[in-house]
């Protein structure tokens, strides 16, 4: 029994040290990072099979959308480059790539049709400023909205913002989105917007969408809103919410793709969406109800 085992063992063991290098390394390149670096401790053969490089460029390419460029300016293998990427964006892996695609094609499309708006973009910030924001407020930001900063922090508050504009008979609006210190200075603890951290801002209105931080007051953790007092509400602090987002990654990458694809279209250097227009008729409707 005990000598029969092992002598199978050994062989499946033989076996594996003599196979051709190919069917393996196709046999690895299905398996996720996490996957990939635990083969890498079995044995010899496949901790020097796990470090081939064609197989960590997958990786980068899919989790961190690097290039031969990028690799190249780095001079390093790209295992090495994966790692050291992830050394500091590793908590951002399953958001990352969406929210820098989203990011770049929005760019690309503005460089085109507005090369203004671009100016205005901020650069990304570092793991300690989202940190030190987190202990500001007291809640926890969603890690895709954490992610996006790394990426980008927000705008500069200029007109027109970067969020759209819409104008209907004398109302006006615009909306930047908020960089993280600006958007922390605007965190609600007020009853009616408890835990609700401000994402845009329009300067001529003075209205935001918001970020739900945790689940209170009827609304989910990270839906996305515009508010407006209930005016029919008994409750002076009841709020009406118009929801344009369950989540960041929704909120955004919806939003690029209609810019993208022209379903807002940039006149005169400016976004114009038409979903504004909707929240504003029903917003004067209560008023004008009230």
């Amino acid at each position: 029994g005990a000598c029969a085992r092992s002598k199978m063992a050994a062989s499946m063991e033989l076996s594996l040290e003599v196979l051709p290098s190919d069917p393996l390394l196709l046999i690895l390149s299905f398996l996720d990072f996490r996957d990939l670096i635990s083969c890498s401790y079995v044995s010899r053969r496949l901790h020097e099979l796990s470090n081939h490089n064609p197989l960590w460029k997958t990786h980068c390419q899919k989790y961190w959308l690097l290039t031969e460029s990028d690799k190249a300016q780095r001079n390093q293998s790209w295992k090495s480059l994966f790692r050291e990427v992830y050394a500091d964006l590793g908590r951002y892996i399953e958001h990352y790539a969406t929210l820098k695609q989203a990011w770049d094609n929005l760019k690309k499309y503005l460089d085109q049709k507005c090369p203004r708006m671009i100016v205005s973009l901020k650069e990304g910030v570092k793991e300690e400023e989202l940190d030190a924001v987190e202990a500001q407020i007291g809640c926890k930001l969603a890690n895709d909205y954490r992610c996006s900063f790394r990426i980008h922090n927000g705008q500069k508050l200029v007109v027109p913002g970067l969020m759209g504009s819409m104008a209907l008979s004398n109302h006006y609006r615009s909306e930047d989105l908020l960089d993280i210190e600006t958007a922390a200075g605007g965190f609600q603890q007020r009853k009616g917007m408890r835990q609700c951290l401000p994402l845009t801002f329009c300067f001529h209105t003075g209205l935001s969408q918001y970020m739900a931080l945790e689940s209170v007051e009827g609304r989910n953790c990270n839906e996305i809103f515009y508010h407006c007092p209930d005016q029919m509400a008994q409750d002076p602090s009841a709020i009406d919410m118009f929801i344009t987002g369950s989540s960041f990654t929704e909120w955004f990458t919806s939003y690029v793709h209609n810019v993208v694809a022209g379903e807002y279209p940039i006149i005169r250097d400016q976004i114009f969406r038409y979903d504004v227009i909707i929240f504003a008729i029903k917003h004067w409707h209560k008023l004008c109800l009230y």
